[in-house]
């Protein structure tokens, strides 16, 4: 069976999107999100760091420590060149580490926030994988988390990402050249908002490539997702709902 390539989609996107000005927007969000304006003295871990570009803007915000970890060994070195590009000398750490190997995590030592946005569900065992990236929270510290909502079509998507997957490359980009026309419409009626205006310093075109093509996929309720995490000691400080029903619900918590 084969899985998505999500590192060459990330090396696309940092060749040819990924500046200076991403890296504030991305810290932007990052402010928006958590209300604060730094991150001064925080110890900052990125999960399925990708691109490295939120690792940048950890960095950038002041952050104490910032490593990003990523099971592909590809979205590590692009992730590095990235940092070397933009943000020369700047202490910032990358290495390969699986959300689903609990013992290598532990190596990692604790956080003050810890950044999943958008990977855990990619994993294969999001439940796991969620349950793993719990441990690195520091007392008190925050977990940042993006899940994929449960929806009535959401079994419909995964088979569309697997056969995309299954696919040649020919196929492949038809398939991203339809969708996009797709979700362009869809985003647009559902949010009134043009939909190649991104936030997090994402862009509309790799998004695609990544909604299509992303599998694995998983996805839960805002429900289950708060419920498997408050059992596990978390407090709930803010859920904000997808914007689109396929979309990414966005959490919060804090370590009690």
């Amino acid at each position: 069976m084969k899985i998505f390539d999500f590192a060459s989609n990330w090396k696309a996107f940092s060749e040819q999107r990924v500046d200076s000005e991403r890296v504030a927007i991305a810290a932007r969000s990052i402010q928006s999100l958590l209300e604060r304006k730094t991150l001064d003295g925080v110890r900052f871990l990125d999960v399925g760091c990708g691109s490295g570009l939120f690792s940048l803007a950890a960095n950038r915000l002041g952050a104490s420590r910032v490593l990003g970890i990523d099971i592909n060994p590809n979205c590590i070195e692009i992730s590095k060149c990235n940092r070397d590009r933009l943000a020369r000398g700047a202490p910032i750490e990358f290495q390969i580490a699986s959300a689903l190997n609990q013992e290598s995590l532990q190596k990692l030592g604790t956080f003050d926030l810890v950044y999943a946005w958008g990977s855990l569900h990619h994993t294969g065992a999001m439940w796991a994988a969620i349950g793993n990236v719990l441990s690195l929270v520091a007392p008190g510290g925050m977990l940042v988390l993006a899940i994929y909502n449960k929806h009535v079509t959401s079994r419909a998507w995964r088979f569309i990402k697997w056969s995309y997957n299954q696919a040649p490359t020919a196929l492949q980009k038809v398939m991203a050249i339809v969708f996009s026309v797709i979700i362009y419409v869809a985003k647009f009626l559902v949010t009134r908002r043009n939909p190649l205006s991104k936030e997090r310093g994402m862009d509309f075109w790799f998004d695609v490539i990544d909604w299509v093509g992303g599998y694995p996929y998983e996805y839960a309720t805002c429900r289950e997702v708060e419920t498997f995490v408050s059992n596990r000691g978390f407090k709930l400080r803010q859920c904000i709902p997808a914007c689109v029903p396929t979309g990414c619900n966005e959490f919060v918590f804090r370590n009690q």
